[in-house]
């Protein structure tokens, strides 16, 4: 690190009471923290460590993090019904900490608008998540229109795993259609061709955002989204417990950018729209 570098950062340090902090390790104790985008329980592949809601508070609770939006592993696979009762469970266990969305399988369309009605009923299910890939379909599928109509009349988020320019220029069609709900960008595209995309959709869109549950990492990725979308259209997520969550926060509170940006990214943004 070059010296110039170096006295920019130790200059930031001073400013910016988040740099310090997650650079001491420290939980941000004095910032809104909602991650928008967070898992539950095992995944089939490889090991989740602390993926039960008691494991991800200890998570969330040595970082900072006052809230995690989720969705169960079990809901984007093989059952989405006993995922969305995992993620119920730890809203009503755990008032205030978990929000819920409610995972649906576009394969049960006749059990669609059912699903949405039990799990709404619930304070603090919040949203809606498709996860079109996992379930090997396209995201304009016909089987999700009821989803996108219940969520357009309600005004809800709808968080939408989104991968390569196909999947955003998908989302660009469906936002000019749906005015009322909220997409939330799952990995705002995930490869950078597909990032650049999702820059233009976001910024066509009042309903777009993006988010930092970044899979695909380079460095600057959260300052270039920044600067490109501004710090109003872009939610902290972690993908927890999917990925351990702290080098996601690193990225956000160690960010380049104002602590006015930081804040709007870390939870108010999401507490906005969510009219917390």
């Amino acid at each position: 690190m070059s010296e110039a570098n170096f006295l920019e950062l130790e200059g930031m340090s001073k400013m910016d009471s988040m740099y310090e902090k997650a650079r001491r390790g420290q939980p941000l104790d004095d910032v809104l923290v909602i991650d928008s985008h967070c898992h539950m329980g095992p995944y089939h592949q490889f090991n989740a460590p602390n993926n039960s809601a008691e494991g991800m508070l200890e998570s969330m609770d040595a970082l900072g993090v006052n809230m995690a939006f989720v969705t169960a592993h079990a809901s984007i696979g093989p059952d989405y019904v006993y995922g969305n009762d995992m993620v119920i469970d730890a809203v009503r266990k755990y008032t205030g900490r978990f929000l819920g969305y409610v995972t649906l399988n576009p394969h049960y369309p006749e059990d669609m608008i059912h699903e949405l009605d039990r799990c709404f009923a619930i304070p603090g299910m919040k949203g809606i998540k498709l996860h079109p890939s996992c379930h090997g379909v396209s995201i304009d599928y016909e089987n999700y229109t009821p989803a996108y109509e219940y969520a357009n009349e309600r005004k809800l988020p709808m968080l939408i795993h989104v991968w390569g320019i196909g999947q955003v220029l998908t989302v660009d069609k469906l936002a000019g259609k749906y005015h009322d709900m909220k997409f939330l960008m799952g990995h705002s595209g995930g490869d950078v061709q597909a990032m650049e995309e999702a820059i233009r959709v976001i910024n066509s869109h009042d309903n777009v955002y993006g988010d930092l549950a970044l899979s695909i990492v380079r460095e600057g990725n959260v300052e270039w989204l920044v600067d490109k979308i501004t710090s109003k259209k872009l939610l902290y997520a972690s993908d927890m417990p999917f990925f351990d969550p702290r080098p996601a926060f690193g990225r956000v509170a160690m960010a380049q950018i104002s602590p006015e940006e930081k804040r709007d990214v870390f939870g108010l943004n999401m507490k906005r729209m969510l009219d917390l």
